[in-house]
């Protein structure tokens, strides 16, 4: 575990100080072309840095062992951080949206716009690195918090590419009023990728179960089942961070010694956990086949 926090910590670290220097980068186009879509990639790169500041502290609360407040940890709040981004996503894209439909009325003009565009290709291609590694090391750690923030880098690297192609047509054509369209194109697209991750947020937090997950378990448990003879009913997963816990009730024959039992539910325990690609904490209930409470 302690590996997968290292590597967590790092990530993050690397997205927060290659944020700043694509913020940087994106005001400097911005300045010198005063582009419209330029400034929504700009836009968006701030929230980024204000997003990764709150992952990092997350990311801390996280591994923080259980405690008498917390029985369960401190998983959760990857969630919140989730959830947090995508409002701030959306927010941006607000902005994003009222810029360009102001500069669609007033018009816009654009200046050095050979410049802008190699500044904002070069911020996109970094950026394109630095999603892509960041969903692929949260993917392996199951960390919501790095998957969160490597899609919305992803986003923020298909809004350099828009940009820099509303330049080249704006370039092109002489007509200026392509870069604020494209402007309300990527307000559009950003606003729908904060929402996907607020209802990853909300999924989390409502326990909504992972039926990938679910049907590992329940095939591990079915095989044993039929092997030791035994049923089952209640089987019920949810997901918490980088941890899942599963439960279930274990029935067995009637007259079957309390420690063959035992030994048996902590072998199917073991079982499940091992078929599951993140930490699991498995229960099992014991149960004789004319308990009162048998469903199966």
């Amino acid at each position: 575990m302690e590996h997968l926090h290292r590597r967590e910590k790092t990530a993050m670290n690397i997205s927060l100080g290659v944020g700043i220097l694509m913020l940087g980068l994106k005001w400097y186009a911005y300045w010198f072309t005063g582009s419209v879509a330029i400034f929504s990639d700009a836009m968006e790169t701030i929230v980024h840095i204000a997003a990764v500041a709150f992952a990092s502290y997350s990311l801390r609360i996280t591994f923080r062992p259980p405690d008498k407040d917390h029985h369960f940890g401190h998983d959760k709040i990857s969630y919140f951080s989730a959830g947090l981004e995508g409002g701030l996503i959306i927010l941006a894209a607000i902005v994003i949206i009222y810029t360009g439909i102001e500069k669609l009325i007033v018009g816009v003009q654009l200046e050095r716009v050979t410049l802008g565009m190699s500044l904002t290709a070069l911020a996109g291609g970094i950026n394109a690195l630095l999603g892509w590694y960041l969903v692929r090391t949260g993917n392996k750690t199951n960390s919501l918090i790095i998957v969160a923030n490597g899609k919305h880098i992803l986003t923020d690297a298909w809004t350099s590419i828009g940009a820099i192609l509303g330049l080249l047509i704006a370039q092109a054509t002489g007509m200026t009023w392509v870069d604020p369209l494209a402007a309300l194109i990527f307000g559009t697209n950003i606003i729908y990728e904060g929402f996907k991750l607020i209802r990853s947020s909300v999924d989390g937090l409502m326990d909504k179960t992972n039926h990938e997950l679910e049907q590992k378990a329940l095939t591990t448990i079915e095989s044993f089942c039929s092997e030791h003879k035994l049923s089952f009913h209640r089987l019920r997963l949810r997901e918490s961070g980088q941890r899942v816990y599963v439960d279930l009730h274990v029935l067995f024959p009637v007259g079957t010694p309390i420690e063959r039992a035992h030994a048996l539910a902590t072998t199917l325990e073991l079982a499940i956990a091992a078929q599951m690609p993140v930490t699991a904490d498995v229960t099992t209930h014991l149960e004789s086949k004319n308990h009162p409470t048998d469903h199966d």
